[in-house]
């Protein structure tokens, strides 16, 4: 994949960096006094396995916040940009280049260095970007070229440290889970609301927790445009609405992951369909913002049997060809983040299953044995991926 290629060796080269910052968190944490045990704000990190966590146990988070954690974001980011056709989908920022840009919840902050080289190459180098988060993992992206701060930030609290009106774009990625996204309560647009100009952007990405099968023969969502199809079809995936014709997983280890991250966010009162409340939250903004659209975009984790008997199309009704090397990539590069993902979540799904380690040890093998090896993702399974947007009146 070309998008971002140079951004994102440069945040493999900055990788000491972010990991020095993660040990950093993690030796304040683990020197703490039982006095600040309580303190997740300042202490907000814990070791579970091999693996690095919040710990907060009011404000469940299911995903390790450590190195490899990031590097699943860095090819998850950069798959995305690749897929949506660049780092924002708003049409309208093409003819209104933003000046100053809020990435919320920016991890090790690779889509703001993807998006400072897009903005430079399209005449637009002197973007100023912020990045928060709850615990600091981006390296100095300013050493890269980017007019980048970063502040550190608990979303739990109530405010964002930054005045009303004073962002051009504000974008959130992947952050269905936090406490106050907009998938987890009616005021999560209210903090990004409050800090965008009038006339500025508000940009959500986001992907669902539970997978589907996509039947055969998907026809292009009515509404998206030529450009986002020309994309699609250069990506092999496919756009969809809620006319699109699904059907629940088949693969069997994706039905078992589904059942158990289903029951353990209902135990914990989390959403495993973000994409769904993300979107009614834009639309009930009528006050507060205008222009509201999205783009939903299905990307199989495998090549389908209706796609290799030739019932696949493009959007303008063509039999879709063999898949290119780079729709192989995007694909492998999905599947690979879901399997990464599952990795991550296994404390949380173990204790869902009812697992003993051997027996998880065995499911997890022959998981990715299925997946990899015995291509077992043929009926359509696809990682679903979302953008919302709209413009502060």
């Amino acid at each position: 994949m070309s998008a971002g290629t140079s951004s994102l060796a440069a945040a493999a080269a900055s990788g000491s960096d972010i990991h020095s910052n993660l040990s950093s968190n993690f030796a304040a944490n683990s020197s703490s006094s039982l006095g600040s045990l309580t303190d997740y704000g300042n202490y907000p990190l814990a070791r579970y396995g091999d693996r690095t966590y919040l710990r907060d146990p009011e404000n469940f988070y299911p995903l390790p916040c450590d190195l490899p954690e990031i590097h699943r974001q860095s090819l998850r980011t950069t798959m995305l940009l690749r897929v949506f056709g660049g780092p924002f989908c708003n049409p309208h920022l093409a003819d209104r280049p933003p000046k100053r840009i809020l990435e919320i919840a920016c991890g090790s902050g690779l889509w703001s260095g993807l998006c400072h080289e897009y903005l430079a190459s399209h005449g637009q180098p002197n973007v100023s970007f912020v990045g928060i988060d709850v615990v600091s993992m981006a390296p100095d992206l300013r050493k890269q070229g980017v007019n980048w701060q970063f502040k550190r930030h608990d979303l739990r609290r109530s405010r964002l440290p930054f005045p009303d009106n004073y962002f051009d774009l504000v974008f959130i990625k992947d952050a269905g889970m936090c406490p106050c996204s907009p998938a987890q309560q009616a005021s999560g647009l209210e903090e990004p609301l409050r800090v965008l100009k009038s006339g500025g952007v508000l940009e959500v990405w986001d992907s669902d927790w539970v997978f589907r099968s996509l039947l055969p023969n998907p026809a292009p969502a009515r509404k998206a445009p030529v450009h986002a199809q020309e994309t699609a079809d250069a990506t092999g995936t496919y756009t969809f609405s809620p006319a699109t014709p699904f059907t629940q997983a088949q693969n069997k280890f994706l039905v078992d992951y589904n059942s158990w991250v289903e029951k353990s966010f209902d135990r914990r009162k989390l959403t495993a369909l973000p994409c769904a409340t993300i979107g009614l939250s834009f639309n009930s903004e009528v006050d507060l913002l205008e222009n509201v659209d999205s783009r939903r975009i299905a990307i199989p984790l495998g090549e389908s049997r209706w796609e290799r008997e030739g019932q696949g199309k493009d959007s303008k009704g063509r039999v879709r060809k063999a898949l290119t090397p780079e729709q192989i990539a995007i694909r492998r590069t999905a599947l690979l983040t879901v399997v990464q993902m599952i990795e991550g979540m296994e404390p949380m799904l173990m204790e869902a299953s009812g697992k003993s380690r051997d027996e998880w040890d065995r499911w997890w093998a022959a998981m990715t044995s299925d997946f990899f090896q015995k291509g077992g993702l043929t009926s359509g399974e696809c990682l679903e991926v979302s953008a919302w947007w709209g413009q502060k009146k």
